[in-house]
């Protein structure tokens, strides 16, 4: 069954934020709420993902959900076996492919996906520099994006987290870690090992 009210706490795990600053959120109005009999306040799902939208902050997979998927990968063999692994696993999902940082972000505007899997190295514009465009943009900011590299390194995986990205997993992909960082596959968790 899934939950349609969420505490300040279940809220706060999500966002990776304290209570207290979800607390703050509604005690400003910000964040729609209402209280229970007992004095707690619940809030809406839907009333947390207007808010992500309105503040510009990523929303989390495991409030909407991933429906659209747009891979952003150089290499022409990972995007065709990425595709086929979540054609497989993931079949609700609709892909599209982009075979480098400018199609990718040309896509993003035409495609509207909710989430990236995005390389970290490409010619020409990094994974690092894509996040930060997807980032800053008022129209992408809530867009999950899970970065993908054949070269993982605590460094790199700090750098893309910093400018964004949910996660950083190793290329050969693991489709259990894939789908759950997409928060797809089993129980949708909000914590991925980024190393």
């Amino acid at each position: 069954m899934e939950i349609t009210y969420l505490t300040s706490h279940d809220i706060a795990r999500l966002l990776g934020v304290s209570p207290s600053a979800v607390l703050s959120w509604i005690d400003r109005g910000w964040l729609s709420a209402h209280r229970t009999p007992g004095g707690h306040r619940r809030v809406e799902k839907s009333a947390l993902v207007e808010f992500l939208h309105q503040r510009k902050m990523p929303v989390p997979p495991t409030l909407t959900g991933v429906r659209r998927l747009l891979i952003i990968d150089d290499d022409p063999t990972l995007l065709r076996s990425t595709e086929r692994l979540l054609k497989l696993r993931a079949p609700e999902l609709t892909l599209l492919g982009a075979d480098g940082a400018v199609d990718g972000l040309l896509r993003i505007g035409t495609f509207r996906p909710d989430a990236v899997l995005l390389d970290a190295y490409m010619p020409g514009m990094n994974g690092i520099e894509v996040c930060r465009r997807i980032r800053t943009s008022p129209e992408t900011a809530h867009i999950l994006v899970v970065a993908i590299t054949a070269y993982p390194s605590a460094h790199l995986a700090s750098a893309l987290i910093e400018a964004g990205a949910a996660a950083c997993l190793p290329k050969p992909l693991d489709p259990k870690a894939l789908l759950q960082a997409l928060g797809i596959d089993g129980p949708r968790q909000q914590s991925v090992n980024t190393e």
